[in-house]
This record gives C-alpha cells, structure tokens and sequence, in this order.
C-alpha cells in the first residue's frame, strides 16, 4: 500500500512541476486561449447583435410588406370602382346616344308620315275636284242643252257670286 501514502520528495517534484507548468501555462498558454475566448465572445456577441439586427429588418420588412398588400388592396379597390363608374358612365351615355337618335328618328318618321298625309290629302282633294268638274260637266251637259234651263243656271250662278262679293 505504499501507492497510498505520499512520499514528501514526491510530493515536493510534483508540487514543483505542477507550480512550473502553471506557471509557463499562465504565461504561454493562457493569453492565447483568454483572447481565443475573448475572439469567440466577442464573435457571438457580434453574431448575436447581427441577428438582432436582422430580426430587425426582418420585422421592418414584413411591416412594410404588410402595408404595401394594404395599400394594393387599396388601389385595387380604387381602380375596380373607378372602373364601374367609368362603365356605368359609358352606359349612361350610350343609352341617352340612343334615346336621342330614337327620338330624333321617330320626329323623322312623324314628319315624313304628315308629309306623306299631306301630299295624300292633296292628291285626293285633285281626284276629288276633278271628279266633281267632271260630274258637274255631265250634269251640265244635259241641263245646257235646253236653253231656258241655261238662263235659269246662269242667273243662280250671277246670284251666288254676288252673294259671295258681299261676304
């Protein structure tokens, strides 16, 4: 059981060797890994802050996204409504184009019927006095071929006109 009791000469080579590798680590060893530490910390603290940062303008980016979709609804919107107005402006117009074209061709077919009665009025009021000229000549005719009879005539007419010069 010797291994479990110390011997004091080793214990002093160890204590010795242990203080002079510390002490080469502390000077050596030690600054190399602090500033490999401190590089790391320094490096997650900057990653870190880069993330941040990057949250960030990920968070800015999806606000301003969000507001850009608004405003597209917005515009859509808009742009539908204005579109319907637009529509039901052309409508509107085309439907008062058109009812003043039928207006206007409707006064056009009145004019040309009464025009039309018109000259049929004439024409049957010409038949109508050539018809009776023609009745009144045969009736002539007969009553002229006695002579007393144009005496009688002819006084009637002399009456009428005279009658008709007073009025």
């Amino acid at each position: 059981m010797d291994l479990f009791k110390p011997d004091v000469g080793l214990l002093f080579w160890m204590m010795l060797s242990f203080v002079i590798l510390f002490v080469i680590l502390r000077k050596y060893a030690w600054p190399g890994i602090l500033k490999g530490i401190n590089e790391r910390n320094k490096h997650i603290e900057d990653a870190l802050i880069s993330a941040q940062k990057a949250k960030e303008q990920l968070d800015e980016f999806q606000r301003q996204s969000q507001e850009l979709i608004i405003q597209a609804r917005e515009e859509q919107i808009k742009i539908l409504q204005e579109g319907k107005r637009i529509k039901d402006s052309i409508i509107g117009e085309a439907k008062e184009q058109a009812r003043a074209e039928a207006e206007k061709i409707i006064d056009e077919a009145h004019k040309f019927i009464e025009k039309q009665r018109g000259e049929a009025m004439k024409e049957i009021d010409r038949k109508v006095a050539n018809l009776s000229v023609d009745v009144a000549e045969i009736i002539l005719k007969k009553k002229m071929e006695d002579a007393e009879e144009q005496k009688i005539l002819a006084r009637k007419l002399i009456n009428r006109m005279g009658k008709t010069v007073e009025n």
